[in-house]
């Protein structure tokens, strides 16, 4: 077997000041437009390494999903370290679940020289980080959950990608199950105020009324980690709404489960939430049962799934979780993509993404990446089909496909959820 040198740096201080003045205006930067393809660039090639930087929020208020995800996403380099002829050197940034923080990190990742990212991970850090920093400079992206519409009608010169899939859909099997499942006509959305909160409640709104005939009385902001939300709730129930929809996280949940539980008025109003509040740790962290509080999730089930899941359980003793499917086929395509391109160029990249997930090309997947990566590597066409999904994009970096799990909270499963059907849209 070839002698790897694979190296992980945990980046955790301060941008240094080399991308400290970072212009927002992609007209100003030269050669990217939609159209800009490396032309000139040599395809394929073993004696090189493939750089791969990985974005996370590892601390912060999604910090109990961005373990597993970072693990994911270095699942695929731990497969295939041994098998390949390419070094593959990769750095590990956590985002602390801040904008901010995920800017100054990136602009690290380009400093030295990273031409691809799995991540960001969150909608409102995605949409900063590559507006501000890795548009500008020419570096891929691929998140495995920024979910938000916004990132489909970005300006990004086609450097955007995602295997999550887009709210507009989530919001459509929300609503579906709304109306059919729970039988309501009426309902009231609590969002946390961020881009990811607005447009989902917004897809949940546009499809309720327009599909089902129902009737949203209020879309009603909420800030993160609040000591009361009693004002919010009470302007989101003045009009009596059957259902209540809340758009959040773990630590927004819990505290507003808590405040709606205490209120005189809960009794028959229903409560549906979103993937965000998929937590069964939520159990713990509130003091009235949350059990029978059903929500909504994109979930993972492309061809390459059973094998993923083997492998993450193999390697990590635990199961797979929410958007861990879907960071492992970022890892996969980009390494892909890198190694068609034959270089560690953005643009190159960017190019070369359809050309190793779209047929004809021999068909790879969790299974057989080792041979996949070797096979791009020598300028062979190839087709990726993933664990979350066949990882199939558009012109706009989105995946084509979707299924969302219907589920509850469940104390007495082993994690806390369980599984009540699957909506395919």
């Amino acid at each position: 077997m070839p002698d790897r040198s694979n190296r992980r740096k945990f980046l955790s201080g301060l941008c240094a000041t080399g991308l400290g003045g970072l212009a927002g205006c992609l007209d100003a930067v030269p050669g990217l437009g939609s159209s800009d393809v490396g032309a000139g660039s040599e395809i394929g090639g073993t004696d090189r390494t493939i750089k791969l930087g990985i974005m996370k929020p590892l601390s912060g208020d999604l910090e109990s999903v961005g373990g597993p995800i970072r693990d994911a996403a270095e699942l695929p380099i731990k497969q295939v370290e041994d098998e390949i002829d390419l070094e593959i050197d990769y750095e590990v940034a956590d985002t602390e679940t801040s904008p901010s923080t995920a800017v100054q990190e990136a602009a690290r990742l380009v400093d030295e020289g990273y031409p691809m990212i799995n991540g960001p991970a969150d909608s409102d850090v995605t949409l900063q980080t590559t507006q501000q920093v890795l548009i500008p400079h020419r570096v891929v992206s691929c998140s495995p959950a920024a979910t938000t519409p916004t990132i489909t009608s970005l300006n990004d010169a086609g450097l955007v990608f995602r295997t999550a899939v887009s709210d507009s859909l989530q919001g459509v099997a929300l609503a579906q199950q709304a109306a059919t499942d729970l039988g309501h006509g009426t309902a009231a959305t609590l969002y946390v105020d961020t881009d990811y909160g607005w447009q989902l409640s917004q897809a949940f709104s546009k499809s309720f009324r327009t599909d089902h005939g129902g009737t949203v009385s209020a879309q009603v902001p909420v800030e993160r980690k609040q000591g009361s939300y009693e004002t919010e709730l009470e302007t989101a129930m003045e009009d009596n709404p059957d259902l209540l929809i809340v758009i959040g996280n773990p630590e927004t949940g819990a505290q507003l489960f808590d405040d709606l539980a205490a209120r005189s008025d809960r009794n028959g109003v229903d409560v549906l939430v979103t993937d965000g509040l998929r937590d069964g740790d939520l159990h713990e962290e509130t003091s009235q049962s949350i059990d029978g509080i059903r929500g909504t999730a994109p979930v993972a089930d492309g061809p390459g799934n059973p094998h993923f899941t083997e492998s993450f359980k193999e390697t990590y003793d635990a199961e797979p979780g929410i958007f861990t499917a879907h960071a492992y086929d970022a890892t996969a395509v980009l390494l892909l993509a890198n190694a068609y391109a034959g270089q560690n160029d953005g643009t190159a990249i960017r190019s070369a993404m359809q050309a190793v997930t779209y047929t004809p090309g021999e068909t790879v997947g969790p299974s057989s990446l080792a041979d996949g990566i070797e096979r791009a590597a020598q300028g062979e066409n190839v087709a990726y089909e993933g664990a979350s999904s066949p990882v199939n994009f558009d012109g706009n970096g989105d995946v084509t496909s979707a299924t969302f799990e219907y589920w509850e909270f469940d104390e007495r499963a082993d994690d806390g959820i369980t599984t009540i059907d699957e909506v395919t849209l």
